[in-house]
């Protein structure tokens, strides 16, 4: 039988209420519907879940075991799957909650003809690159890629802070500013959009590096190849700052080096037929609403 992972997050949602439907959707199709233990317990304190569902949690997963992982809430949801998944390439459905959602498009009236796609095994995978990120105190231990964005920033309300930025060894620049974004292209329409990055189209293989808030009225997001490796050095009149990987922040210390490189494997966003990058800008993005169209 195949086992379908649920994940989410313990907050209030308006899919909450639809999950046990969901569940029983996926028996009727054959298949093991398995909650992620938290998200179990807070549907269950909440009177959303009253049957009784297996679970997983993070030290005991075997995610190999899975067919598919169903992401439910929103992209920074989706986003805390890659740490789940991993290298195993189980495709992730990304149920949207509601909200904007660039990954986390799949709307709940789609979500029998996924199943359907899974239990004939005829479906679409849309390869996404991860971004990884190595320093001497090994920082983010073994979680350290993601799917979306590293960012440096400063703390608080200090001063701005000045990073150094190299690209395979060679001097890039020396940015002042708040901080910096280096996005996939999948983080493209994250973070580095609001700071004026431009959108990327996902199988591009690019790095976007976006400064937050540059003291230098010339400098702009700059997009370089994904099969570079960029270093970055901060320093400022801080003790420390601030980076993040997919918004899951540790400390840096001044001066110490980071390096930014592609990750060598990639997250399988399964899509419903039809769903398409270019579909998903225009509907999130209400392009093409012109009267003149």
């Amino acid at each position: 039988m195949k086992k379908i992972a649920i994940y989410g997050k313990p907050y209030s949602n308006e899919l909450n209420e639809e999950i046990s439907g969901l569940a029983r959707m996926i028996r009727v199709k054959g298949m093991e519907p398995v909650f992620y233990e938290r998200y179990s317990h807070f549907l269950r304190d909440n009177n959303f879940l009253s049957e009784e569902f297996s679970t997983f949690n993070r030290e005991n997963v075997q995610i190999g075991e899975y067919s598919c992982l169903v992401s439910v809430g929103g992209d920074g949801t989706l986003l805390d799957t890659a740490t789940l998944i991993k290298d195993s390439n189980v495709p992730v459905v990304g149920l949207n909650a509601g909200r904007l959602g660039f990954i986390s498009s799949v709307s709940i009236d789609e979500f029998e003809n996924v199943l359907s796609s899974l239990e004939a095994e005829d479906y679409e995978i849309d390869q996404r690159s991860l971004i990884r990120v190595e320093t001497d105190r090994n920082i983010f231990g073994s979680l350290n890629f993601g799917l979306n964005e590293v960012t440096i920033h400063k703390k608080d309300t200090a001063s701005m802070i000045k990073i150094e930025a190299y690209m395979d060894g060679e001097y890039l620049n020396t940015y002042w500013a708040d901080g910096i974004i280096v996005s996939t292209a999948t983080g493209s329409t994250a973070y580095s959009l609001s700071c004026g990055g431009p959108i990327i189209v996902p199988g591009s293989e690019n790095f976007v590096i976006t400064p937050i808030a540059p003291h230098n009225l010339n400098v702009r997001p700059v997009v370089v190849s994904n099969s570079v490796k960029l270093t970055l050095k901060a320093d400022g009149r801080s003790d420390d700052f601030l980076i993040a990987i997919d918004s899951r922040p540790e400390i840096l210390m001044p001066n110490e080096e980071i390096h930014i490189f592609k990750e060598d494997f990639s997250l399988c966003l399964l899509q419903p037929k039809g769903h398409t990058f270019l579909n998903t800008m225009r509907n999130k993005l209400a392009w093409g609403l012109d009267k003149r169209n």
